[in-house]
């Protein structure tokens, strides 16, 4: 009825009337100014909940004019966030976004730009969330699919990502960037299996006193190299002469950050977990920027010793293939083994060589061949049983056995030790973790082979030649050193020094003897062990 009307006429008078009396405020700020700056009618506060009636008269144009305004508003501020997703401004663009969707909520566009807002603000489900409406809305639109697919990478739901662009190519066939964009969510599914996974902080310290190198500046933040595909790159190299041979590279390129430039010796264990932090959501970020575009992250890498790479190798192809299990496809073997195509960090196991260290049986993974071989040979000197004269050596990646470790319920590595490149540690200070052989070699423990025969079940006989073995040596030893200085005409006293070689064993023993002949205490021990 026209009664009922004009109420709402007056109401639509009113917000008439408040939004001429915002304009003429603004104006009179503005200094009198003849534009007349114009505040769109979105901005001015509403004071009514209830819809708005159609005037009457007006019948279903009004209610047209009215959507056509709302999609028009829609549109002016989609425009508006569209200006500020290219000045960086995201948080800001998604609030632009979220106010053309009140207007027109029916609207994909708006919902898969708010999407790109949100990704690009690294907020991956929210992206996902409104990914997922504009498909509602719209079912075979391309971008839709493709938002929803590289949301979904970065919430590594990557099995989900692959079929998303799948399904978004059923409805639009060869379209290039959901072609490329399943291209990258199977490479980052692929490139998913190498990720690290490390084991519980106990057993990473084991890593603690193995040195990886790396070039810093002065205040010793490492160097990122940029390379000419845009990738940011710092590498902890095991080998000390190629981290010297970065830093003069540095050198001749920037002298003014070269010379402050210097290598700095860290644990591995602290590297890898700093590469862990990095890493999980690097390669996705590294994969989109190589096949969609973007930016490259900041990386790191580890570059093994080049020869130990190459003795890994020689190993690997001397093994026989692996048995093929009834019902498997067969692995292809194309491509060889080199190089270049080598993943991962080697390590090296002599079978049947184990370490004692304090009363304790450890497993020892060696970084170097010349280590392992270095242990085999004093395995052989021991004597212990019948020691085969060459190794049988069995080859890993670092990488493999850390995601073992991590992943047993068994405690079979509780006894897995590892051990650095012994050429490595003349590279690094005094106070730089130990590894444990570098303790047991540093501190030498008596009768080591003895007590290794008794610990795997020898003999008494076999332990008791382990001693005489070691006691002999000993005396031998004495005897030489004896010689020595009779040689020289050099007079042996109690009193005389000893040079600095000399064990603290044989110290200790001297002085208990000394004591002994003062009256100060027995060393009925020493003498029956002599």
């Amino acid at each position: 009825s026209t009664s009922a009307e004009e109420p709402v006429a007056e109401a639509a008078g009113g917000d008439a009337a408040a939004e001429k009396k915002e304009t003429s405020e603004v104006s009179s700020e503005s200094g009198g100014a003849k534009t007349e700056l114009k505040i769109h009618p979105m901005a001015v506060p509403r004071t009514r909940k209830a819809a708005a009636k159609p005037v009457a008269g007006s019948g279903a144009g009004g209610q047209q004019n009215s959507v056509a305004d709302k999609k028009q508003v829609a549109n002016d501020l989609k425009e508006a966030g569209n200006a500020l997703m290219q000045k960086g401004q995201y948080q800001k663009a998604v609030k632009m976004y979220t106010r053309a969707i009140e207007e027109d909520d029916s609207n994909a566009v708006l919902y898969a730009n708010r999407s790109a807002a949100y990704f690009s603000s690294k907020q991956y489900a929210a992206s996902l969330a409104d990914a997922e409406k504009a498909l509602e809305l719209d079912c075979a639109w391309w971008k839709a699919y493709k938002r929803k697919a590289i949301s979904l990478a970065h919430l590594r739901r990557l099995d989900e990502s692959i079929r998303t662009f799948e399904e978004g190519l059923e409805f639009n066939p060869e379209h290039e960037e959901l072609t490329k964009g399943l291209e990258f969510a199977r490479a980052c599914l692929d490139q998913s299996q190498h990720l690290y996974v490390l084991p519980n902080a106990k057993m990473m310290s084991r890593l603690d006193g193995l040195p990886v190198f790396i070039v810093a500046d002065g205040a010793g933040q490492p160097f990122f190299v940029t390379y000419e595909d845009g990738q940011q790159i710092c590498t902890f190299y095991f080998d000390h002469a190629e981290a010297v041979s970065t830093l003069e590279w540095i050198c001749e390129e920037n002298p003014s950050l070269g010379n402050n430039a210097k290598i700095v010796p860290i644990g591995l264990s602290q590297a890898l977990n700093l590469a862990k932090e990095t890493q999980a959501q690097q390669y996705v970020e590294e994969l989109q920027a190589i096949m969609l575009g973007g930016p490259f992250p900041l990386t790191f890498q580890f570059r093994p010793e080049l020869k130990q790479v190459e003795y890994a190798i020689e190993q690997l192809k001397k093994m026989p293939p692996e048995e093929q299990k009834e019902g498997e496809e067969p692995v292809p073997t194309d491509e060889e083994l080199t190089v270049e195509n080598f993943n991962g960090i080697p390590v090296f196991q002599a079978k049947g060589l184990t370490l004692l260290q304090d009363a304790n049986q450890y497993v020892p993974l060696f970084l170097a061949q010349h280590d392992l071989e270095s242990s085999w040979e004093q395995l052989q000197e021991m004597g212990i049983g019948e020691i085969p004269p060459t190794c049988e050596v069995d080859v890993g990646t670092l990488e493999d056995v850390l995601r073992r470790m991590a992943e047993s319920e068994t405690g079979e590595f509780d006894a897995v030790i590892f051990v650095p490149n012994s050429d490595m540690r003349q590279h690094v200070p005094e106070d730089f973790p130990m590894d444990e052989l570098t303790k047991s070699q540093k501190n030498p423990q008596r009768f080591a082979a003895a007590k290794a025969i008794k610990m795997a079940g020898g003999s008494a006989e076999d332990v008791r030649k382990a001693i005489v073995k070691e006691i002999s040596k000993s005396v031998s030893d004495k005897q030489k050193y004896a010689e020595v200085l009779q040689r020289h005409n050099i007079p042996v006293s109690a009193t005389s020094k000893k040079p600095a070689s000399f064990s603290a064993e044989e110290s200790t023993s001297s002085s208990s003897e000394e004591s002994s002949k003062k009256g100060d205490g027995p060393a009925s021990d020493k003498k029956d062990e002599t």
